[in-house]
Parts: C-alpha cells; sequence; structure tokens
C-alpha cells in the first residue's frame, strides 16, 4: 500500500507541475483515494493498537506468572508490532503528503 500511495502520490505532483487545473470531478477523484488511504491507515492503526495491548498485556502476564511460553508469546507480539508501527508510521506520512498535495491542486 505504501508503494501504491507514493506513485499516486508522484501521479498527483505530475499533474501540479503542469499547472493544469483540475476539473471538480477529478478532485472529488483525488479526495475519494485520498479517503482510501485514510481508512487504510486507519484500519492498521487499530491493528497496531491492538498488538500494542497484548505485547503489554503479555509483559504483565510474564511478570505475574513467568513461563518460557509466555515469553515466546511475548517475543512474537513484539515482532509483529514493530513492522506495524512502521508501516503506520509510512501511512500516517503519506496521507498527510497527499493532503498538501491536495491542497495544492485546489489552488490551481
Amino acid at each position: 500500500m505504501l508503494k501504491k500511495m507514493s506513485d499516486y502520490e508522484q501521479e498527483l505532483l505530475a499533474l501540479i507541475s503542469q499547472g493544469k487545473p483540475l476539473t471538480q470531478e477529478q478532485l472529488l477523484s483525488v479526495r475519494t483515494h485520498i479517503g482510501f488511504f485514510q481508512h487504510e491507515r486507519l484500519v492498521h492503526e487499530f491493528v497496531m493498537i491492538l498488538f500494542a495491548l497484548l505485547s503489554v498485556g503479555g509483559i504483565l502476564f510474564f511478570v505475574a506468572a513467568p513461563s518460557i511460553s509466555i515469553f515466546c508469546l511475548d517475543v512474537l507480539f513484539f515482532a509483529l508490532l514493530i513492522p506495524y508501527i512502521k508501516h503506520y508510521y509510512g501511512l500516517e506520512n503519506g496521507v498527510q503528503r497527499l493532503y498538501e498535495v491536495y491542497d495544492k491542486l485546489e489552488k490551481l
């Protein structure tokens, strides 16, 4: 999804460099795409929060009842949490950049 967002951003920046104003229909299409990216970001935010809560809960459970299986589960949660944080960070920054690009498109 990050590559798709980046490609779409480059496509919009190319339109800005041409200096040709967009029609209302084209601007609506851009807003729709941004909405799709926002939805993707929101879903990943919920999943990231879930894994963060599971990680913290796993640590607390490990402290309360130490076990090698609980420790392994905690390691697995953290192994999944770190890529989710990285992916969410990219989605959040990409959506913010698309907001700025959309503002520039509206000004044309």
